[in-house]
């Protein structure tokens, strides 16, 4: 015995009581008994068969129950691993000991737990439990085999084969079983696999079609076909052995590229091809003997997984380089080259794009290219480059980049190569060659009146191609540049014209990378030239043109030599003076005289949208800039800036700036000419703006002062939008300090800025104005948050300490905007808290939301609370933001709160708000809904875990419900509570979990009386609400007795009936119920036949005796769920449906009667296994003649669904569809027009299409009808 025998006596000698230590304190002193001692001291027995080994164990087991935190479940996850490496090196070391191994027999208590523990664990969200539950079932097989000393046998085990046949018959979509899977081959090996289910790797492929489960599903199938391969190998390395490997695991994967769906074959090529073919490459000729038909032309399925695998293999290698002697018509030995150039031009996208990958892709960079590849892959460009896919020009430019790449670094290996073989020099020919029929190719495609797509492709292949191989490069293989032609400079000048942005960065970039000595294109004269040009654009009021315009004093900039000035910061500082006096003395001098007249012949946002295109390209923290200079140029932006503002308030504050023009505006504009602008061009014409050119004719001057408030309203809100990006931009570059600093700006510019900002934000109307103006005071309170002088650090904090004073005051005379949500308050706020940084504890952000809250939920008043309505507009826009997703967490049951209560306003825009926060607190709750039909699939949760996170909202939406529902069966009053229907919302996203009953603190139960009483609500669409929230609240157990309960809550007869309503609401619960049943519960058929005995005494709801055409309908709904077919029912659908003129077409629930009387009868039909007789037929031509579209709906739709199955369901649908006469009066409405519904029209012509193709195609009734 060890040393520490007294410690360990001393430690057993105390009773570790568990309640008295924290759940985490006591897993660590399990975690540190089992990683301090020896297996002889854990095994030393202290008492009658006890030992710390198995005592720490029953601990844990009664531990588990407890843990809630994410911290305990790892500590105990670990520990439980911790515990059977223990045991696992306990056994090896006392094989001999039959009292031990009797311990950890399989079938005793403690194997059986840790395997309960593993299933339970197994899909935990943490992946750190996940795998570590993994390895503790790894532990368990090695435990079992040690135990039962199989080690050398483990097939014959019983016990494993057991466990596998267990694990195969599990749900597939577990994740999971996968993993214990993995593990269990390892030990029993594939072959027992394929014993128990032969057909594994098949039944796999349809789960494929999932992301989350194909990662799991190839990592088992890749142990699979390893273990296989290595057991067949063993025993006989023969063709037959291969044979059977490539039939089980090579043929479903074959199978599945073929037929499969598109998500299927991605990720089968992406995680299965690959491991398939690094077990054995030898099953790649398998692959394409089994893909490439010799005797009949490939389909487009079986070209696509052919080109597909090929593609993988030469990724991993497996393809070599062709020799000299190969054959010519054949790509590498292995397809024909006819069948390569089929698939770069087949008319499926992905098929070409695999064959170019298959060109360009090569498990090594340094690989030379051949000429024959090289050609096929100028011949798919010339064939591509205008598609209008943009993912297709996307992968189609990453194809090339990789081409390109290892053009590149072969040239370089090729260069070093050449002394000794003189093979390089051809191989460098054909680079060469390529790349100036490629780029001759690409400027082809982008001179004018070419195609978006083609000139957008050709603009970014040359882009790519000038960065693969730049002109500073001494061994480039090709200088794009100096391909360069003086024509092809004037297209890419024409380029900048462009209405994309896009293609204008493009053609820019290549602009740049000329250099000064080629063409005299960076000649001084022609920069001038360029920039009187830009000057003139500057006056357009085409966006498009002050984007050319500002690209063009880029371009100037970029050369740094124009007005002999040495550096970029001088001659963007030059020509920033120069845009400044124009915008002062020609745009700004306008809007001041007459804002109509400038918005129409010189707006001031192009100006100032080109001042920031050059600071682009500025360093304005550079040691040359001139501080000097550009103080005084931000000076005079900021004063410009603020002029210009205050010029279009006016419009953009306005209550309704859309189409505002203020009157003294209105009595000048018919006087306002166009302004004849006659442009100097440089050989290629750069105005897109045809209004701008020489056009002084009176009717295009009219037709332009008619449009003048559209003109009006863009100049306004696109110069707030060039001020506000301008302003952001200059504090996010430019240095910030103290006046005797070397900063660009003083603390006073700063704050005048913020002031600028804040007045953009609270008094704009118009939404563009204040959404642009939100992007701009971000990056100054980005800024201003982390500046380390106190004065600006708390500017942002003193900003909200403002806002929030006068939101609280609650002015009348406010100028805040209380109407459009508020307009840019939101933005305003939560510009400020989202950038808070969070290592300060966000204490503006806590701060504020509280205050917010307050207000929200404070006391209604008689009078209308603007800030109330202010208060729920900023905490729908705080709860929104994606930034503060795990701050607003703490607020979320507060806020909701405030937005049900807020239903109950008495003023509108209380309401109003209080709808959109709801709307945006379930959308962070439970997730954005992508189905407006599946309630309980996605985006729900359980009751536990909604009411475990939001405590609180538990006895409040008991509370709400009880109010709101207490006197719902009154007949006396209209009861309708406001907040009735969010709390029924709410309940409706929520289900039962199975551990729910434990915990009646949180019992879903709790809420059914309430939800029940619904039914009695005379707002139908809460009783629709009511049924949906009523399905969730109920266990499985109890189903057929709250069916029971609502059934017979009907009445008998008519006479009885206090409100049709209230039998409305629940039969709709009962279709709800019903709809659950259907879809979970196992017991549906006995719960089916006691639910049928009950419509013996209220069928009288679906007969004429019932006067509610909507109650009738909802008790047809029933019987067609539960497969009711009675005479009874049979004969008043019957007579229902013959006789359509006994309602009048006005008589409300008429359309939705008829339409279900229109499925059961079709259902009954179908049911009729006999032929199609004479009375059947005037029934179906009475349908098709109906006035009510839903009857010929239901008809058309159900002969679409027999024809298109091609196997109809039964010998009357067969005949019916195959009538004649029929199929006449289909023909005869469309002919006559006599039905002019949309769903129908499609409906009819999908009919005529399957005619055409299926029936009467081979004989002379459609001739004969069609004329």
């Amino acid at each position: 015995m060890s040393d520490s025998l007294p410690k360990l006596e001393s430690v057993c000698s105390m009773e570790l009581d568990s309640k008295s230590l924290t759940p985490t304190s006591y897993l660590c002193v399990c975690n540190g008994i089992l990683a301090m001692l020896n297996s002889n001291d854990l095994m030393h027995e202290y008492g009658p068969g006890a030992c710390l080994l198995t005592d720490v164990l029953d601990e844990m087991t009664q531990l588990t129950y407890r843990l809630q935190t994410t911290t305990d479940r790892l500590i105990n996850s670990r520990t439980l691993l911790l515990w059977s490496n223990k045991a696992r090196k306990m056994l090896t070391e006392h094989a001999d000991d039959s009292h031990i191994h009797f311990k950890f027999s399989s079938d005793g208590p403690i194997i059986q737990w840790l395997l309960n523990h593993v299933w339970t664990h197994w899909e935990d969200p943490i992946d750190a439990i996940r795998q570590q539950t993994r390895s503790l079932f790894e532990s368990i097989l090695h435990i079992h085999l040690l135990q039962s000393k199989e080690c050398f046998d483990p097939k014959n085990s019983k016990f494993l084969e057991d466990l596998l046949v267990c694990l195969l018959a599990t749900n597939s979509h577990s994740k999971g079983r996968y993993g214990c899977l993995s593990c269990l081959v390892e030990v029993v090996g594939a072959s027992k696999v394929l014993q128990c289910e032969p057909e594994i790797c098949h039944n796999l492929m349809p789960f494929m079609t999932e992301l989350g489960l194909a990662t799991y599903i190839s990592e088992f199938l890749e142990r699979c076909f390893n273990s296989h391969f290595k057991e067949l190998i063993k025993l006989s390395n023969s063709a037959e052995s291969e044979n059977m490997w490539n039939k089980s695991w090579v043929d479903p994967v074959v199978s599945c590229l073929c037929t499969g769906t598109t998500e299927q074959k991605t990720h089968i090529v992406e995680y299965i091809l690959p491991k398939l073919l690094k077990c054995n490459s030898k099953c790649l000729k398998y692959l394409i003997a089994q893909l490439s038909a010799t005797d009949s032309v490939l389909t487009a399925s079986q070209l696509g997984a052919l080109i597909t695998c090929l593609k993988r293999a030469r990724v991993m290698g497996l393809i070599k380089q062709s020799t000299g002697c190969s054959d010519v018509n054949k790509w590498k030995d292995i397809v024909a080259v006819k069948l390569l150039k089929h698939a770069l031009c087949h008319t499926n996208d992905q098929i070409r794009l695999d064959a170019l990958g298959l060109l360009c892709e090569n498990v090594k960079r340094t690989a030379y290219v051949q000429k024959s590849d090289l050609d096929l892959i100028y011949f798919f460009m010339s064939l591509n480059l205008n598609n209008q896919s943009p993912a297709f020009r996307q992968n189609m430019s990453s194809l090339l980049k990789k081409l390109l790449i290892r053009l590149q670094e072969s040239n370089q290996l090729l260069v070093r190569k050449s002394g000794k073989k003189t093979e390089g020099h051809f191989h460098l020919h054909d680079y060469k060659m390529f790349l100036k029929q490629l780029s001759s190719l690409l400027f082809d495609s982008i001179k004018p009146g070419s195609a978006f797509a083609l000139r957008t492709t050709a603009l970014s292949l040359l882009s790519l191609v000038n960065s693969i191989f730049p002109p500073a490069s001494d061994d480039s293989l090709f200088l794009l540049v100096n391909e360069i032609t003086s024509e092809e400079v004037d297209i890419l000048l024409f380029c900048l014209t462009d209405t994309f942005e896009a293609n204008k960065t493009e053609a820019f970039n290549l602009l740049s990378a000329i250099p000064e000595e080629q063409f005299g294109f960076q000649s001084e004269s022609t920069l001038i030239a360029l920039k009187n040009i830009g000057m003139k654009l500057i006056s357009s009021s085409k966006p498009q043109d002050s984007t050319t315009a500002a690209f063009l004093f880029r371009l100037i900039v970029k050369q740094a030599r124009f007005r002999f000035h040495t550096n970029k910061e001088q001659c963007g500082l030059h020509l920033v003076k120069e845009i400044l006096q124009h915008l002062v003395q020609n745009d700004v001098k306008n809007a001041r005289i007459n804002l109509l007249h400038s918005a129409a012949t010189s707006p001031m946002y192009p100006a100032l949208h080109c001042i920031r295109y050059i600071l682009a390209d500025i360093d304005l923290r550079s040691s040359t800039c001139d501080r000097a200079g550009w103080q005084k140029v931000w000076q005079d932006v900021i004063e410009i800036c603020l002029e210009i503002v205050s010029i279009v308030s006016p419009i953009i504050s306005h209550s309704s700036p859309e189409g505002h023009v203020p009157d003294d505006m209105q009595t000048e504009a018919v006087d306002i000419p166009l302004k004849d602008e006659s442009y100097i061009e440089l050989e290629v014409d750069l105005s897109t703006d045809t209004s701008l050119k020489a056009n002084g004719n009176v009717s295009k001057s009219k037709k332009t002062v008619k449009l003048m408030p559209e003109y009006l309203t863009v100049c306004c809100w696109r110069s707030i939008k060039e001020v506000s990006l301008l302003l952001g931009q200059l504090c996010e570059t430019a240095s910030i300090g103290c006046e005797c600093d070397q900063a660009l700006f003083t603390v006073d510019q700063v704050k005048t800025i913020g002031h600028c900002f804040t007045k953009l934000l609270l008094e704009s109307v118009h939404r563009g104005a204040f959404e642009i103006a939100y992007a701009g005071f971000v990056k100054l309170c980005h800024i201003l948050w982390r500046n380390p002088l106190s004065s600006l650090c708390l500017l942002p904090f003193e900003w909200m300490e403002d806002i929030l004073l006068q939101i609280q005051a609650n002015s009348s005379t406010s100028p805040l905007c209380s109407t459009r949500r508020s307009a840019g308050i939101p933005f305003y706020i939560q510009a400020i808290v989202a950038t808070e940084p969070k290592e300060c504890g966000q204490k503006c952000f806590q701060w504020v939301i509280k205050e917010l809250l307050n207000l929200a939920l404070g006391n209604g008043s008689t009078e209308i609370s603007n800030a109330k309505v202010h208060s729920i507009n900023i905490l729908r826009s705080l709860y929104r933001e994606t930034k503060l997703s795990e701050a607003v967490h703490p607020y979320v049951e507060d806020g909701l709160k405030a937005a049900i209560l807020g239903f109950a306003s008495k003023f509108w825009a209380v309401r109003n708000s209080s709808t959109l926060l709801f709307s945006a607190l379930m959308n962070r709750i439970f997730g954005v809904k992508r189905n407006k039909e599946d309630q309980h699939k996605k985006n729900c949760m359980t009751g536990r875990i909604f009411f475990h996170r939001f405590p609180k909202m538990f006895p409040f939406i008991k509370e709400q419900l009880d109010i709101a529902t207490k006197d719902m069966r009154s007949q006396s009053s209209r009861h309708l509570h406001p907040s009735l229907y969010p709390i029924l919302m709410v309940l409706g996203r929520l289900f039962p979990s199975v551990i729910e009953g434990n915990d009646t603190s949180l019992d879903l139960t709790d809420f059914l009386p309430y939800v029940l009483r619904c039914a009695h609500s005379p707002v139908a669409k809460t009783r629709i609400m009511a049924s949906r929230a009523l399905a969730p609240l109920v266990f499985k157990d109890q189903v057929q007795r709250i069916l029971v309960q609502l059934f017979e809550s009907l009445p008998f007869t008519q006479a009885e009936v206090r409100s049709q309503n209230f039998v409305h609401g629940v039969l709709l619960q009962i279709v709800g119920m019903l709809k659950i049943i259907d879809e979970n519960c196992k017991e549906l058929p006995a719960i089916k036949e006691n639910l049928i005995s009950q419509f013996t005494n209220k069928n009288w709801i679906m007969t004429r005796e019932n006067r509610c055409l909507v109650t009738r309908a909802a008790f047809l709904e029933i019987t067609h769920w539960l497969g009711v077919d009675s005479q009874e029912m049979q004969s008043v659908v019957k007579s229902e449906v013959l006789d359509q003129s006994f309602y009048p077409l006005c008589t409300p629930g008429v359309y939705e009667l008829y339409a279900q009387l229109a499925h059961i009868f079709i259902a009954m039909l179908e049911a009729k296994n006999r032929p199609f007789n004479s009375e059947d037929r005037q029934i179906i031509l009475k349908l098709l003649q109906s006035p009510i579209y839903d009857i010929c709906l239901c008809l058309l739709k159900k002969m679409v669904e027999t024809l298109s199955a091609g196997e109809p369901t039964s010998s009357f649908f067969e005949e019916f569809c195959q009538s004649e006469e029929i199929f006449t009066e289909i023909v005869l409405m469309v002919v006559r027009r006599k039905e002019l519904h949309q769903e129908c029209l499609v409906q009819v012509w999908s009919i005529y299409l399957v005619y055409i193709f299926a029936i009467y195609l081979h004989c002379q009734f459609w001739s004969i009808h069609l004329t």
